[in-house]
């Protein structure tokens, strides 16, 4: 922590990115007590409010579950007859698997 006192307004902003939330705190309670600079309390009031937003994202992202993916669609299953049927384009979906039967291609 430093004395927000001892420093110009600019020269405490480039200090503050070196606090964490408690640190920030304290320096705004040392500049409400001192100079209370209405700039650098604004400054100070918004790194905190980052500070505990990223802080809170960082939680929820711990807190979520993991995505659940779906299973993968069973693949269809013909007979040679059945795919005879079938158009040009749509044979194209389908691979001998062999015993006179076709399996849809994933």
């Amino acid at each position: 922590m430093f004395d927000p006192s001892d420093l110009t307004v600019k020269q405490a902003r480039s200090r503050l990115c070196e606090l964490d939330v408690a640190g920030l705190e304290a320096v705004l309670d040392a500049e409400l007590a001192g100079k209370h600079r209405s700039s650098l309390v604004a400054e100070i009031g918004r790194a905190i409010d980052m500070l505990k937003t990223a802080e809170e994202a960082e939680e929820a992202e711990e807190a979520a579950p993991a995505p659940v993916t779906p299973p993968a669609p069973a693949r269809q299953t013909i007979t040679q007859g059945e795919w005879y049927k079938l158009r040009r384009h749509e044979k194209a979906r389908f691979t001998a698997s062999g015993n006179g039967l076709y399996t849809e291609k994933q």
